[in-house]
């Protein structure tokens, strides 16, 4: 999702987000990601968490995707359509080590720990933006008034 987030608010700011080459061999040329929503990300962190303390079994590690990618160009759609209008973009060159398809294999993570995304893309993209317009200052403003008056009645 930080990547989901990265590309979001460059598309969203008065500058061009960066989009790279075009000439992967992909369906529309820009490259395959595996982006999922922060809160299915929690999840499988949870669920990780679970397994780690009720089997015990030392180091592992698990894949955490959706097991499909997007590709770049997928993603600038999606958010589009979630802020209502076209998004500026603009293609520059391939980075040294860009790799055309970065996609989890979550099978392991499916088999043992039960985990599955549930959120799409698209989903990702509306509830980035519903925070975006909920919180226009981002996380340098205060808290709501009823968030902090019910901590406080909760304390005493």
């Amino acid at each position: 999702m930080a990547m989901v987030s990265r590309i979001f608010m460059e598309l969203v700011a008065t500058r061009c987000a960066d989009t790279r080459p075009t000439d992967y061999a992909s369906k529309d040329g820009t490259a395959i990601r595996d982006y999922i929503h922060v809160l299915d990300l929690a999840s499988g962190h949870l669920a990780a968490l679970n397994y780690l303390r009720d089997n015990k079994p030392g180091v592992k590690a698990w894949n955490l995707g959706s097991g499909r990618g997007s590709t770049v160009f997928e993603m600038i759609t999606a958010f589009s359509k979630v802020v209502g209008r076209d998004l500026p973009y603009e293609v520059t060159e391939r980075r040294q080590g860009d790799v055309l398809d970065l996609t989890a294999n979550p099978a392991l993570a499916n088999k043992e720990l039960g985990w599955k995304t549930k959120l799409t893309l698209e989903d990702a993209c509306a509830d980035l933006w519903r925070w975006v317009e909920n919180n226009p200052r981002g996380y340098r403003q205060d808290p709501p008034a009823e968030l902090l008056n019910a901590v406080k009645a909760h304390k005493n």
